[in-house]
């Protein structure tokens, strides 16, 4: 369950507040973060857009393109893959992103933080924002 389903279940979560059209009626000012680094969301975007293009019923209550909405979530950079997490970049946003570990859970970062110490697509700018200035910012601190 914590290798698969969380993080499937994550992505779900997001997908139902969007396709449901649950976030045309929830303010936008409300700071909606989600674990497992939004899980398979980032990824499955794009098919979700396809459908939404494709078939009136994933457009039966979402006005506009899933895409459109994926700035209204923050998630957390626990995704365990550089690869995953400059996808993660690209499709959320450097300023949607903040530093997760998944502590006290044994499955967790060993070394937090490492993942974007280290990822050479990451900007000064982009690794400071992760690291802690986006967690100021969606916590007014």
């Amino acid at each position: 369950p914590w290798l698969v389903a969380m993080p499937a279940e994550t992505q779900l979560g997001m997908l139902s507040l969007i396709l449901s059209g649950a976030l045309e009626r929830i303010p936008e000012k409300l700071k909606l973060c989600f674990a497992h680094g939004g899980g398979s969301f980032a990824y499955l975007l794009g098919r979700v857009d396809n459908a939404w293009k494709h078939r009136d019923i994933v457009r039966k209550d979402c006005p506009r393109l899933p895409s459109e909405y994926a700035r209204r979530f923050h998630v957390d950079s626990v995704v365990f893959d550089p690869g995953a997490l400059r996808l993660l970049r690209d499709v959320m946003g450097a300023d949607r992103i903040m530093l997760g570990s998944d502590s006290p859970f044994p499955l967790g970062e060993q070394e937090i933080g490492v993942l974007v110490g280290n990822a050479p697509f990451l900007d000064e700018g982009e690794r400071g924002q992760i690291l802690h200035h986006n967690a100021a910012q969606f916590f007014n601190i």
